[in-house]
Parts: structure tokens; C-alpha cells; sequence
């Protein structure tokens, strides 16, 4: 006959270890349902800001135009004036929609890919 040693036993259990996350909810059982709760409400607040971040990209100043899409400030004036584009003024600032600006630069281009209207450089050679 052979004791029953924790050595033995565990060599006798070797296929039937329990899942460690079912140990920890047996041993925890407000753990899982806190965990989801955590999860759930931090998922909630990123995807908050990232709908305020997209919201915040959907706008765009003068400088960011000029920078981004390469359009000189007259042209931008230009546009509000035409009706083109709507600015939106807060205090001093102004800031444009980016559809907005995307769709006027998409009907003032040439299938080529240049755009209408668009100061180019000379190619002759000028010279005084």
C-alpha cells in the first residue's frame, strides 16, 4: 500500500489541473463582473475622445490649409467670397470644415491632376 502524499496525489491529477480563471472566479466572484464593468466604461470614454478627436480633425484654420494642401490665403479669401467656402469665426479665429475643403479642391481640378486657376512657374527663362 501507498500513501496518499501531496507528491502522489499530484502525480495521480496530472491531466485534470483546473483552469486558472475559473480558480480565480471561484476565489474572486465579483471580480469578473467588476472587470467588464471597468472595461465597458473605459472603452466608453475612448471612444469619446476619439469622436471629439475626430470631430476637433473635421476643422481646420487658414495656416493648417495653407500648410496641408498648399492653397495661398487669397485663394481661401477668394472662396469665401464666392460663396465656396463657409468659415467658421470663434473670437479672432476662423476655421473651415475639411469635406469643405476637400470638395472644393476636388472641382477645381483638372482630370490631370493640376488645378484650375492655379499660379504656376514660368518656364521661360527671363532675363534683364
Amino acid at each position: 500500500m501507498t500513501r496518499n502524499t501531496p507528491h502522489n496525489a499530484s502525480a495521480n491529477n496530472l491531466g485534470t489541473h483546473p483552469d486558472p480563471a475559473a480558480l480565480v472566479a471561484m476565489a474572486f466572484p465579483g471580480l469578473r463582473e467588476a472587470v467588464a464593468q471597468w472595461m465597458a466604461e473605459d472603452l466608453h470614454k475612448w471612444q469619446s475622445a476619439q469622436q471629439e478627436q475626430s470631430q476637433q480633425e473635421q476643422m481646420m484654420t487658414r495656416k493648417a490649409l495653407k500648410a496641408e494642401f498648399e492653397i495661398c490665403t487669397q485663394t481661401i479669401r477668394n472662396w469665401e467670397r464666392e460663396g465656396i467656402l463657409n468659415p467658421l469665426t470663434v473670437g479672432r479665429r476662423v476655421f473651415y470644415s475639411r469635406p469643405e475643403v476637400l470638395e472644393a479642391l476636388k472641382s477645381r481640378t483638372k482630370p490631370d491632376g493640376t488645378r484650375l486657376h492655379a499660379r504656376r512657374k514660368s518656364t521661360t527663362n527671363k532675363t534683364r
